[in-house]
């Protein structure tokens, strides 16, 4: 687990920056979801990775008490999609999940396209709702019909 520039497209990493804390959380569908920590940093104010090492989705602690508030969606190792809960982005409350999109910028850059943050799909919620509410039972996917409607 780590970012680009330990990052090697044969497997693995030249140095790992971050360590799984506690169990790896599995859903009935088999999605599972591993939290990690900066190795280095005692902050409880750190990024998850932009590039995994086996797994499909990395959570992110607020702190030491384990309430999670961010999970890190990768495909071929790379961070495509983050859903953030534990804060307000926006017209998005603080524990209802808004997703931003990972894409490469003009420069090569992987990035976060955070004024691009919308609500989950139906196809993420179905395939990693039950994760996220294990992982964070007060969590909310998508707010109720009356506040969508609101928003639009």
């Amino acid at each position: 687990m780590g970012n680009s520039r330990e990052y090697q497209k044969s497997g693995g990493f030249s140095q790992y920056l971050y360590k799984q804390v506690g169990e790896t959380i599995t859903a009935s569908n088999g999605v599972q979801g591993k939290i990690v920590k900066e190795i280095d940093n005692n902050s409880d104010h750190y990024s998850l990775p932009t590039h995994s090492n086996s797994s499909e989705v990395y959570l992110k602690q607020v702190d030491e008490s384990g309430q999670i508030e961010q999970a890190r969606v990768y495909v071929n190792r790379l961070a495509r999609l983050d859903f953030d809960w534990g804060h307000s982005h926006g017209k998005f409350k603080e524990g209802t999940v808004h997703v931003q999109s990972w894409r490469m910028n003009k420069n090569g850059k992987w990035i976060r396209d955070s004024k691009s943050a919308r609500f989950m799909n139906n196809s993420e919620m179905k395939r990693y709702g039950e994760l996220l509410k294990i992982a964070d039972h007060k969590v909310k996917l998508r707010p109720g019909r009356k506040r969508l409607r609101e928003l639009e």
